[in-house]
């Protein structure tokens, strides 16, 4: 049944040449192109038949170009994985996409810290909800997510190449998977302190950066009135501490084993 839903799914959104052409791919392992992108593995033509569902893609010299709703998106095409975060909703997990994830948080306004702007992607989306500032915090991909926030525009952001952490410091963190950002590794990130970045509105996407809250105290956490944070491990802990420190907690989704999305407001 699942490969009959992908098979309709790919016919769909990309039309019966491509769905013959993954299917070479997948008995013969021949590469193909599509759209100036070569598909040489199922998780770039999971990627791209994704984004052929929620939008409109393109390659103009060496960047992949995504458009949806909330505006224009790129990135170099070697780096066209990355564009994954667009087709969420085709999961289950989050039907809407990003409106689904960020979208009930009240911006309008608002100072927002984006603690893991990743491309840009929700920094863009804030900024049209009506934000009065957003702060992207981003020490990956900064570059891509400064370059976003050009294509489309935005005026009132400000992209910032460092991570967040209980202080300042330099870090080797993982630079891929879950909860990368509590893994050693080789890439090396410059982090600013946790108190340091708290505004009217806060999204924690970090990959582990969250525990930071833990060392804050109740008056410094409510400076801000809404998180919502990616919790990436158990979430007890963070719940019950913005709990004590006045907040309703609501769970918004369960993304995968032992990462869950929470909604915290302010009482």
């Amino acid at each position: 049944m699942a490969i009959l839903k992908g098979v309709l799914l790919t016919l769909k959104v990309m039309g019966l040449k491509y769905t013959i052409r993954e299917a070479i791919r997948r008995t013969l392992r021949m590469p193909y192109i599509y759209n100036g992108v070569a598909v040489k593995d199922a998780v770039t033509f999971r990627v791209l038949r994704g984004l052929a569902a929620r939008g409109h893609m393109w390659t103009n010299g060496n960047e992949v170009f995504f458009r949806n709703e909330f505006g224009v998106f790129a990135v170099p095409v070697e780096d066209v994985n990355l564009l994954g975060v667009f087709p969420e909703g085709l999961l289950g997990v989050f039907p809407e996409g990003l409106k689904s994830m960020y979208g009930y948080l009240d911006v309008k306004g608002k100072v927002v810290a984006d603690v893991g702007a990743y491309l840009g992607e929700t920094a863009v989306m804030f900024a049209r909800m009506g934000a009065r500032w957003v702060h992207a915090y981003e020490p990956v991909y900064y570059k891509y997510a400064m370059r976003n926030l050009e294509l489309n525009n935005i005026t009132n952001a400000t992209v910032h190449p460092y991570g967040v952490w209980t202080e300042e410091d330099m870090l080797n963190i993982a630079l891929a998977g879950t909860a990368s950002g509590l893994a050693t590794g080789e890439f090396k990130i410059e982090t600013k302190p946790v108190e340091d970045v708290i505004a009217d509105v806060v999204k924690m996407d970090c990959e582990g950066c969250e525990w930071s809250l833990l060392t804050l105290t109740c008056p410094t956490i409510r400076k801000a009135e809404e998180y919502a944070i990616e919790i990436h491990g158990p979430a007890p802990p963070l719940v019950r501490k913005l709990e004590k420190c006045g907040y309703a907690a609501k769970e918004v989704a369960s993304v995968t084993t032992l990462v869950t999305l929470w909604h915290f407001r302010r009482r």
